[in-house]
């Protein structure tokens, strides 16, 4: 999908299953270099998981957005979806909860467990 502006990024998000803030906590821009190298090859595992490869993209300008995800099960606040694009198209993302029980998973929507 294309995601030229912000409120195509929160459609894309939400088509995952989703639910974001309007607007992004942060956006930062940054040149990727142009080998990977550690942290974007451990990072770019996980994105391998869910179809993305930033390798793709070594070289490039990268935009980041980072939404608060107002969603996940069984957290209601402190989590994280940031979604990285280059030339509008999306080329990576996580969702993750900064701290001490922290995690950083993929943009998959976590099943429910009963």
């Amino acid at each position: 999908p294309q995601l030229t502006d912000n409120s195509q990024r929160v459609a894309y998000l939400q088509s995952l299953g989703w639910e974001v803030a309007p607007e992004p906590l942060e956006t930062l821009q940054f040149l990727l270099p142009e080998e990977l190298a550690e942290p974007y090859l451990s990072y770019n595992e996980l994105q391998k998981e869910q179809g993305f490869d930033l390798s793709q993209c070594c070289g490039k300008q990268v935009s980041r957005f980072t939404y608060a995800v107002t969603n996940y099960p069984g957290r209601t606040q402190g989590v994280q979806a940031n979604l990285y694009v280059c030339e509008d198209l999306p080329v990576a993302g996580d969702v993750c909860c900064p701290g001490a029980d922290g995690f950083q998973t993929t943009l998959e929507f976590p099943e429910e467990t009963a």
